[in-house]
């Protein structure tokens, strides 16, 4: 099986992509999105979107892991709201294309 494992941070999303078997990984793809710091909210979960689509189709991804990074809980309060709404935002998008095209949840 094809597994996807993804990372949201509040300027990249950092995924593996690999094969599970008998207990071991072998990584297929380990790289990161970048967001192009132009790009609003609406632009940057549509470019993920699009990319993860790219990704699901080419490695035949059967099985997803979304995790929200790097919040800083040290920082200014609204600060940490607006990045957690971009971060949930983005896991919402995620999961919303991994179960349209069939791509299940893995524990």
């Amino acid at each position: 099986m094809i597994y996807i494992d993804m990372y949201i941070f509040t300027d990249k999303i950092q995924f593996n992509i690999f094969k599970s078997f008998s207990n071991n990984k072998k990584i297929i793809k380990k790289n990161e999105i970048v967001f192009p710091s132009c790009y609003y909210t609406a632009q940057k979960l549509n470019y993920v979107r699009n990319l993860t689509s790219i990704f699901i189709e080419e490695y035949d991804i059967k099985y997803s892991k979304v995790d929200i990074g790097d919040l800083d809980n040290n920082g200014d309060v609204e600060r940490l709201l607006d990045e957690m709404k971009e971060a949930i935002k983005m896991e919402g998008v995620l999961e919303e294309l991994f179960i349209s095209r069939g791509v299940e949840t893995w524990k």
